[in-house]
């Protein structure tokens, strides 16, 4: 009999002590929803492309060449040559040689053919972001009745009709 009492009042004990500083849990009816908004931004790039009108230079005829300053060179410096005696000749030679190649190369640059410019149509992309908004919901403001009182929370998902809620019970000093 002692067993049984001392059990029973154990069990007494414990549950006095889960309500006294335990917490419970009970569902509360949802009396408000509100959905919460953001505006939230995508970003969209897309390519424009559009036709510019432009000029190509062409060089018709005529090729790059060594030949004419070579032939220039060596006829001043046979011409250099006919000039002064000993040392002298040979800087006369040496000067003749270089004002002729000179001379070769600039006329070979002006025989080079003529360069034309042709009108040509030439696409040009490039690529422009924009941004689409638009409102998503974050979240709900929830209104719950519990105890005859109506509490306020927010919540990131829809709670339905009804919302489990933690009650607390302490001791009062």
């Amino acid at each position: 009999m002692l067993i049984r009492t001392s059990i029973a009042t154990a069990l007494l004990l414990a549950t006095g002590l889960v309500h006294a500083g335990g917490v419970q849990y009970h569902h509360a009816p949802v009396v408000s929803v509100e959905p919460r908004y953001q505006t939230q931004r995508t970003p969209i790039d897309r390519e424009i492309c559009w036709e510019e009108q432009g000029y190509e230079r062409v060089r018709e005829g005529g090729r790059d060449s060594a030949t004419p300053a070579i032939v220039g060179a060596l006829i001043g410096g046979v011409v250099g040559n006919q000039f002064g005696s000993g040392s002298g000749r040979r800087a006369a030679t040496a000067a003749g040689a270089a004002v002729g190649g000179s001379i070769g190369h600039d006329i070979g640059r002006s025989n080079r053919g003529s360069t034309h410019y042709y009108p040509v149509t030439r696409e040009r992309c490039s690529v422009q972001r924009d941004w689409r908004e638009e409102q998503v919901i974050s979240g709900y403001r929830v209104g719950y009745r519990h105890g005859g009182e109506v509490y306020y929370t927010h919540m990131r998902h829809h709670p339905g009709d009804s919302i489990r809620v933690r009650v607390t019970v302490s001791p009062a000093p």
